[in-house]
């Protein structure tokens, strides 16, 4: 039986001694943030300093990191008193400029290490006590271990892949189990061609080590680009998607049609996201033929570890498979209420199971906000005593000093928190999105089988008719189905972003409902401006959304985004609209380098800072030039 691995709980101002096998992560060490540098690799000593910050992720990945027989032990300045710990991790997720103490998770710590009764360990004494493990291996990757032959859960899988039943795999299992190594086993068998794709190549370095050396990879979005150019590519190929969780959705859909043969993995209960929450919904997109195979036997460290153990309680990592799933019931009694957040976080498995189960990209950071952020507002739906919805919301606005408002429109302030009124007070020119009350929907989660029975709108229903504020306001990765959603709750475009985001391979779209006189007004002006703009702009889904003939006259919300693309830092793209308003009325020999940019523009085209740079002189001396006509001040 592989021996067990250790964790201790060292409170001191200052570090041990650090032997050489010992990897440090903190300050003067590995930085947190870094961590995910570690997947792949094996230590058998960690000694996590959290002294200043306890970033949850890191410290997962850590563990997961931990070899057979290893120490972990994470070190506090503060233990008995919770309010003294400044968490800095808290600036990544709290929304407020400084670090707060963040008391609920650190007790939901302390109450982790006491159901394992892991040691306390205190000052000098608790110091020399540490007793890290010496030399029962070497440290190293995964890669450097001598090549190990199938268990026998592997190779029964590993012979269900290969026999080719169907044309789509899914390979799920908890860390630690043998997923990656069994991938990379198969690619070694197979006889057609392979590609491996991953969310970074650093991530899969497992599988790989498991792989004949000719394997392909590519990057996720390198390989869409192939696909497009290469139709082909994929017709008589096999696809290894490592972690695939971690992919944008619609990549994998391209990728799901374009292979003859997928294998997808993914980790269960991962820090990051669910694999099987993935699993469910990446299915309903499917129209091929698929099967599933899940690992659940520990080949890194003893069944029934206790450090996985602790993990997972303390992350919440097994809230979806405990959530107490109901079917649906016609004609159910649905109630409705705002909940505390005193109350979420007495029931926080329930309400984070619920989040996990409905949006498999939920994180430890969203875990974070749930516990300690401010600002936040929360209502559910129960039929009986059974939760089977909830929307998570955080209020915005409010702000009342005029001069970060001002540096907020300018682009030149970023303030923690307030994500639409800052993007829209921007974008509009309108100081009133950060000066009036909003709240913005976060989260939007209905059990599986409640989905499309009307209870997202009857919970949206409540909240316009509970909110004393100003107007509602949602940001949501662009989909037809969602915009659709919120079309038919009353809710108006407002903006899409200039880019695909990374996490969701979406563009974002922000929305509003207005609620007060004043948010009426104002969110009025914003759909006006959004439709005014959308048609002189380059978005890829431009059409998707123009409502009207192309306004051609320069009006003062013009001269104050040419202002700003000029003076500050207004994006080329939220600028377009105005720049084509003012050359349709300038002179041909004005700025050359921009005309010559709006006639070779394509919807991949990307400008460097270089040459927007020109566009902004170009654009301030052509103000400078019309000034008796153009007034570039508020």
């Amino acid at each position: 039986m592989l021996p067990e691995r250790r964790i201790q709980i060292l409170i001191s101002a200052e570090l041990p001694d650090i032997a050489d096998n010992v990897l440090l992560i903190g300050e003067g060490g590995l930085a947190p943030e870094k961590a995910k540098n570690l997947l792949g690799r094996e230590f058998e000593n960690i000694l996590f300093d959290a002294r200043y910050g306890l970033n949850a992720e890191a410290l997962a990945i850590a563990a997961g990191t931990l070899k057979a027989g290893g120490l972990l032990v994470i070190l506090f300045a503060h233990w008995d008193n919770p309010a003294a710990y400044s968490d800095q991790d808290s600036l990544r997720w709290s929304g407020e400029a400084n670090a707060i103490a963040a008391l609920n998770f650190f007790r939901h710590f302390q109450a982790c290490v006491s159901k394992y009764e892991f040691p306390l360990l205190r000052g000098e004494a608790g110091k020399r006590a540490v007793a890290f493990a010496y030399s029962f291996s070497a440290q190293g990757t995964l890669a450097q271990r001598q090549k190990i032959q199938a268990t026998a859960a592997q190779q029964q899988i590993l012979q269900g892949i290969l026999s080719a039943r169907a044309e789509i795999y899914f390979l799920t299992a908890k860390r630690g189990r043998g997923k990656s190594a069994l991938a990379g086993m198969l690619a070694a068998r197979l006889r057609e061609k392979v590609y491996l794709t991953a969310p970074n190549k650093q991530a899969a370095a497992t599988l790989m080590a498991f792989a004949p050396p000719q394997l392909e990879f590519i990057a996720p979005d390198a390989l869409a680009r192939r696909l497009f150019s290469e139709p082909q590519l994929g017709d008589e190929a096999w696809l290894l998607v490592d972690e695939a969780a971690m992919i944008p959705l619609p990549l994998l859909e391209i990728f799901g049609r374009r292979f003859k043969h997928i294998l997808f993995t993914t980790t269960l209960h991962s820090y990051e996201g669910t694999g099987r929450g993935f699993e469910l919904k990446f299915r309903r997109y499917l129209r091929r033929s698929y099967e599933s195979f899940e690992l659940e036997q520990p080949l890194r460290w003893r069944q029934g570890d206790m450090l996985e153990a602790f993990i997972e309680d303390l992350l919440l990592l097994r809230a979806e498979d405990e959530f107490p799933r109901i079917p649906f019931m016609p004609g159910a009694q649905i109630e409705i209420a705002r909940v505390e957040q005193t109350e979420i976080i007495r029931r926080i498995g329930t309400f984070y199971g619920l989040l996990v189960l409905a949006h498999y990209r939920t994180s430890v950071l969203d875990l974070r906000r749930l516990f300690d952020a401010g600002a936040q507002r929360f209502y559910r739906a129960r039929a009986g005593t059974a939760l089977i919805g909830a929307v998570w919301a955080l209020e915005e606005g409010g702000i009342a000093d005029e001069a970060l408002i001002r540096a907020i429109q300018r682009g030149q302030r970023r303030p923690k928190g307030h994500l639409v009124a800052q993007v829209l007070a921007s974008l509009t020119h309108c100081a009133e999105f950060c000066r009036l009350n909003s709240v913005r929907i976060s989260r939007i989660a209905i059990q599986p089988d409640w989905q499309k029975r009307g209870i997202g709108r009857q919970l949206l229903h409540y909240l316009k008719a509970e909110s004393e504020t100003d107007f509602l306001s949602v940001s949501f990765g662009y989909h037809e189905n969602l915009w659709r959603f919120w079309r038919k709750c009353g809710f108006i475009p407002a903006h899409i972003g200039e880019h695909k985001e990374a996490s969701s391979g979406c563009y974002t779209i922000i929305m509003l409902y207005p609620l007060s006189e004043a948010g009426r007004r104002l969110c009025k002006a914003a759909q006006r401006q959004f439709e005014r703009n959308i048609g002189l702009g380059f978005h890829p889904l431009r059409t998707h959304f123009v409502t009207q003939q192309a306004d051609w006259s320069l009006q003062r919300e013009d001269r104050l985004s040419l202002r700003d693309f000029a003076c500050y830092h207004r994006s080329l793209a939220a600028a377009t609209p105005a720049i084509r308003r003012l050359l349709a009325t300038a002179a041909p020999s004005d700025c050359p380098l921009l005309r010559d940019y709006l006639r070779r523009r394509s919807a991949a085209q990307q400008e460097s800072k270089a040459q927007i740079a020109l566009y902004r002189q170009e654009i301030g001396a052509l103000l400078q030039k019309l000034s008796s006509t153009l007034t570039t001040s508020e």
